[in-house]
């Protein structure tokens, strides 16, 4: 049975990693990617569709400033509109409802490859007159110019962060130094950012995940060294058992993992199923031990539905869980 699951794969690129998924496996998580203080989200999309997307959103947010909570005096909504060049895309400089126009939001929309990008980020801007007072406040408390009037930065980072982004399909693995993206892939440029990436996959066994982050720095802080606790949930539970706790090195990568299981009643048992469910939770930490801008944290995920049991038996889940996680390795020419 998990032959035919896995009759065909493909490689995925996730952040700095590779792992090699099922066919039938589609990311359904495009929105939750965090390079520095930006938030990125990736649509796959024709060019008419981008277009008629992006001259709804300016309508949308121009005409913003008449909805309940946004004072006229904010007005205009959007204070600028970037246009970028060789119709690489388009920047709204605008207000957020309901709060004062010195905060507020700069908001891309970018287009490659057929793939359209969502890039956010708060600013604040002290400039205008009727800010004079609070912006004098905040340098008294000692604040600087740079952190009360930090849209020019911004806007500079965004501009270097747009100018390094291309789309890509998932299976595309790039072959220069950076990060993928779900649909995208960002080339570095030498300095140290902030990464946060995260792909899911969900059949109607079981949801698949992967969350990459180069912030978590913390040695003593494993999925082992948190074993104390982890079993104390199990005392606790009348359900929750362990099927298996090992360390292992995919790759060359040192990993932990430990695989639980457990029975739950349905949430919404369907006509002829049973009330109890069995449900696995599987869980992988990568380098989290020896963690650092080149060896950033991997964690990995695997849960059952809670709706039904699982077509596949606990042995078969396990497979399933093998086969995925022992291609984990680094993408080549990623550093």
């Amino acid at each position: 049975m998990t032959e035919n699951l896995f009759f065909r794969t493909r490689p995925q690129c996730i952040g700095r990693y590779l792992i090699d998924v099922p066919e039938s496996f589609n990311n359904q998580r495009r929105d939750m990617v965090f390079i520095d203080e930006f938030k990125i989200e990736s649509k796959p999309q024709y060019r008419p569709a981008f277009e008629q997307r992006v001259q709804r959103r300016e309508k949308e947010l121009v005409d913003s400033i008449n909805n309940p909570g946004n004072k006229p005096e904010t007005a205009p909504y959007v204070k600028e509109i970037i246009h970028l060049q060789n119709g690489r895309g388009i920047i709204f400089d605008h207000n957020i409802p309901g709060t004062p126009d010195n905060y507020r939001q700069l908001e891309a929309h970018i287009y490659s490859n057929e793939i359209s990008f969502v890039i956010k980020t708060d600013i604040r801007d002290f400039t205008d007159e009727r800010h004079k007072k609070k912006k004098a406040q905040y340098i008294a408390g000692g604040f600087t110019e740079e952190n009360v009037n930090n849209k020019s930065a911004k806007l500079a980072a965004l501009k270097s962060l747009i100018s390094r982004l291309s789309g890509r399909q998932d299976e595309d693995i790039p072959t220069g130094k950076g990060l993928c993206i779900p649909n995208g892939f960002i080339r570095d440029d030498g300095y140290k950012h902030k990464e946060q990436v995260t792909f899911s996959y969900k059949n109607d066994d079981f949801i698949f995940w992967l969350y990459m982050s180069n912030e978590i720095n913390d040695p003593d802080d494993t999925l082992f060294n948190r074993s104390a606790q982890i079993n104390e949930v199990l005392k606790q539970s009348q359900t929750m058992y362990s099927i298996r706790k090992k360390a292992f090195s995919p790759g060359g990568i040192p990993v932990q993992e430990w695989l639980f299981g457990d029975v739950k009643e349905s949430y919404a048992p369907a006509p002829g199923e049973k009330d109890k469910v069995a449900v696995y939770h599987f869980k992988l930490e990568a380098n989290e031990a020896v963690s650092s801008a080149e060896k950033p944290v991997l964690s990995i995920g695997l849960s059952s539905e809670r709706t039904r049991t699982t077509t596949y038996s606990q042995t078969q889940m396990i497979e399933i869980w093998d086969r995925l996680v022992g291609t984990l390795r680094y993408r080549p020419g990623t550093f």
